[in-house]
């Protein structure tokens, strides 16, 4: 289960992204609702969320104080910034602080969807790699898999060879990955090599083609396609803001 925070002071907006979240055929659950600054941050202290909406504009503080804070406070999850101001410099600051998007109102269904759909790949992939993978409660051979994973993945990944290391069948292989990590093998292998890509983008003397070849992806189309599925933008944007970032903090 996905866990959202909310913070929005208007009663109908908010009521409108409840509907939203509720009527979403996927697996969130709205942890906490603030309607102002102070609210956010107390509440923000006392439960663990994965993903945040916040508003701009908000009672006694603002949005981008509030990612200031939480980042502060050891934050690393996703945040996506909610505003009925069409300001660039709004959000131009919000991404440096590591928002993830900026949603202009009238908010409608469809654009609250698809921001959902992105976190939840964002979130699974953050989860399945790094929660599920060091779970002892995994079968064995799963571990094995995931572990063969770990070290490899910069080759060609077969699936029947990795069911041999694991010491089960292919298919009992890929069921289990379906039916317990509740994703493919092969998405699984997606997510890691896209995370490790993460890292290596944080070297600019790196091209994309040279991160793609480094994580095992066959070019760097490839690379773009799973990057921006899995995370929402292009390696090449996520590197962008990422600097952008990295400037912004050192100022």
């Amino acid at each position: 289960m996905i866990k959202l925070m909310l913070v929005e002071d208007e009663p109908q907006a908010l009521n409108r992204f409840r509907n939203y979240i509720n009527s979403y055929d996927g697996d969130f659950e709205i942890a906490i609702e603030a309607t102002n600054y102070d609210q956010a941050i107390e509440k923000f202290k006392e439960q663990e969320v994965d993903a945040i909406f916040t508003d701009i504009v908000i009672p006694g503080g603002s949005g981008l104080a509030f990612i200031e804070e939480i980042k502060k406070l050891g934050y690393k999850g996703v945040v996506v910034i909610v505003s009925g101001y069409d300001n660039f410099n709004y959000a131009q600051k919000a991404i440096k602080l590591g928002a993830s998007d900026y949603l202009l109102k009238p908010i409608f269904k469809s654009d609250y969807f698809s921001m959902l759909d992105k976190i939840m790949n964002q979130v699974d992939g953050r989860q399945i790699i790094h929660n599920k993978y060091y779970s002892e409660k995994l079968p064995q051979h799963v571990r094995k898999a995931m572990k063969y994973v770990e070290r490899n993945y910069e080759r060609e990944i077969i699936l029947t060879n990795v069911s041999k290391v694991a010491c089960v069948s292919s298919t009992y292989l890929s069921s289990s990955f379906s039916k317990i990590l509740n994703i493919t093998f092969v998405d699984f292998v997606k997510y890691y090599r896209v995370e490790v890509a993460c890292k290596l983008l944080e070297n600019v003397d790196l091209t994309l083609e040279e991160v793609a070849e480094k994580v095992g992806f066959c070019d760097n189309s490839y690379l773009n396609r799973c990057f921006k599925k899995i995370k929402g933008i292009s390696p090449g944007k996520f590197r962008t803001d990422l600097m952008e970032k990295q400037s912004y903090e050192e100022k």
